[in-house]
C-alpha cells in the first residue's frame, strides 16, 4: 500500500500533464500498479487541487457502462469521474484541438439533478423528483493510455479520461427511454437507445449516487450525471463536426477547428 505522500506526489505529477495535455505519463514507466481505490484517490486529490484553484465541480460521471465500450477500452466495469465547470461548452462550441490529446467523443444521455439527492435510498425513493431533465451531451475525451495494456486503475486515475462536455441547449425531457445517434461530418457512425446502458438511466444514476456515498457525498441540485454511452468512442480529428441527436433531449453539436498550417 502506498503512503499517503507518495499519492499527494502522483496526484500533483497528473495535474500537471492534464495542464500540458500530456496526461498521465506516471503510467508510461510507473514501477507498480496502483489499486482501484488508490486510483480513486489520485482522481480525488487531483479534482481537490482544480477546486482549490477555482475549477467547480459541475457533476459526475459514470463511463464503461456499455458492453461496447468495454471492449472497447478492454475495461471489465464502469468507472466514476467528476465533471468540472471550466470544461462545459454549450452546443455549437468549437473546439480547438490543441487542447486535447487524440481527441474522442461520445454520444450521451445527462440527468440534470432536480434536488439534493443525499443518498442512494432518497433517490431510489424518489426518482421522479431527482432528475429535473435529461438532455443530450457529447463526452470529450483524452484517448491515451500510456500503460503497456489499458487498465481500469489508469482509466480512473485520469479522470476516466475525460475532457469536457458539450451540452444540448435545452432543458431536457422527463423521458428516460430514448434513442441517441452519432453523426461526424453528415456520416451516422452509430445508433443505440437508452436501453442498451444496463438498467437504464436510472441505473447508470443510482450507480453514481452509491458511489459517491461511500466517499460521503451525495448529489446536488443542478449538477449533471453523465450516464454513459451505449455506443463507442469515436475519434475525431480538425476540421471534424460532430453532431449527436436524440429523439426527446435534444440535439447536440460542436465542430473542431482545423489543424494551423
Amino acid at each position: 500500500m502506498l503512503k499517503a505522500s507518495d499519492l499527494a506526489e502522483i496526484a500533483r505529477r497528473q495535474l500537471a500533464d492534464y495542464d500540458a495535455h500530456q496526461l498521465g505519463g506516471f503510467f508510461r514507466d510507473a514501477p507498480f500498479r496502483l489499486t482501484v481505490a488508490e486510483a480513486y484517490e489520485v482522481q480525488r486529490q487531483v479534482a481537490a487541487l482544480r477546486v482549490a484553484r477555482g475549477e467547480g465541480i459541475a457533476g459526475y460521471k459514470i463511463g464503461c457502462v456499455s458492453t461496447a465500450v468495454q471492449r472497447q477500452l478492454g475495461i471489465d466495469r464502469p468507472v466514476f469521474g467528476r465533471l468540472f465547470a471550466t470544461e462545459m461548452h454549450p452546443s455549437g462550441a468549437t473546439l480547438d484541438p490543441a487542447r486535447f490529446e487524440n481527441l474522442a467523443i461520445e454520444g450521451e444521455f445527462a440527468v440534470r439533478i432536480g434536488e439534493d439527492i443525499p443518498d442512494p435510498d432518497r433517490l431510489a425513493q424518489q426518482p421522479e423528483r431527482a432528475i429535473a431533465g435529461v438532455v443530450a451531451v457529447i463526452e470529450l475525451h483524452h484517448h491515451v493510455f500510456r500503460g503497456p495494456t489499458p487498465t481500469a486503475e489508469e482509466l480512473i486515475a485520469n479522470n476516466a479520461l475525460h475532457a469536457g462536455v458539450v451540452l444540448a441547449l435545452t432543458h431536457g425531457s422527463k423521458e428516460l427511454d430514448q434513442q441517441i445517434s452519432v453523426f461526424r461530418n453528415g456520416e451516422l457512425l452509430g445508433m443505440e437507445t437508452s436501453g442498451a446502458i444496463p438498467g437504464g438511466l436510472l441505473a447508470s444514476l443510482l450507480s453514481v449516487s452509491q458511489q459517491l456515498a461511500v466517499w460521503g457525498l451525495g448529489l446536488r441540485r443542478g449538477e449533471l450525471v453523465l450516464t454513459g454511452s451505449p455506443l463507442p468512442l469515436y475519434s475525431v480529428g480538425p476540421g471534424d463536426c460532430i453532431s449527436v441527436c436524440t429523439t426527446h433531449s435534444g440535439d447536440v453539436r460542436a465542430t473542431v477547428s482545423p489543424a494551423n498550417p
